[in-house]
């Protein structure tokens, strides 16, 4: 239901369950999080697809309860997030067709998300009657609180020239190009220093922690170390 995939440098994480629109289980948590603690130290880019008409409609709410109790099965979410969290290159997805819960928060997490122009979103959880805690622990990375708790808390259903404008994903793509689009930005990745990429990506992540007065001087002492490194 996972599929992964590596040439070079680049690998491609494949969303396998189409008959089901890619609703995840805990055996599909279970695989994107040991292929994501693995790829941490075997490769610089993923790119994450998905093979159906849907990206993912999110968690697979027909699963069984997870034995060990509500810890365990949250606890396999907590996972895959930190997994996201610790890899150091560039995640890219590839959005399409419907992307809700869960599915929606992958394409958060990740660092690029280029959606074909017919995709539509949704953080449904609210309307299922629970709070969607693990989104809602990065979703203000995204959205001002007023725009994100009218998405969590009306579940509505948007499309993706108002998920673009709100800043959930990068960029849009003609729906039939979508693939080519991301691989083209996938090959363009690759071609570039795998080390300057990923301290961009961590230079972001520390920066907006850091009082803004003090950004300058911040800013003078990381590029002056990267200068020494041999570059």
């Amino acid at each position: 239901m996972i599929g992964y995939e590596q040439d070079g440098n680049v690998g491609r994480l494949y969303l396998q369950r189409s008959p089901h629109a890619n609703a995840f289980t805990s055996e599909m948590l279970e695989r994107i999080a040991d292929v994501m603690e693995s790829a941490k130290s075997e490769a610089d880019i993923i790119a994450i697809h998905a093979v159906g008409e849907d990206f993912s409609v999110g968690r697979d709410r027909r699963e069984p309860k997870n034995a060990g109790g509500p810890y365990n099965a949250f606890r396999e979410i907590s996972r895959v997030n930190a997994a996201f969290s610790d890899f150091p290159g560039i995640i890219v997805s590839a959005v399409k067709g419907r992307i809700f819960g869960f599915g929606l928060g992958i394409a958060m997490r990740s660092d690029i998300a280029i959606a074909a122009d017919s995709s539509r979103f949704k953080l449904d959880e609210v309307s299922l009657g629970f709070p969607p805690m693990f989104l809602m622990e990065v979703i203000l990375d995204h959205l001002p609180p007023k725009r994100a708790l009218d998405l969590i808390i009306s579940s509505r259903e948007f499309g993706a020239a108002e998920a673009l404008e709100m800043g959930l994903i990068s960029r849009i793509a003609k729906t039939p190009v979508l693939e080519n689009e991301v691989d083209n930005f996938v090959k363009l990745l690759a071609s570039r220093n795998s080390d300057v990429l990923k301290r961009c990506k961590a230079y972001l992540k520390t920066i907006k922690e850091i009082p803004t007065s003090a950004r300058p001087n911040y800013a003078l002492v990381e590029q002056v170390q990267f200068a020494f490194e041999d570059h």
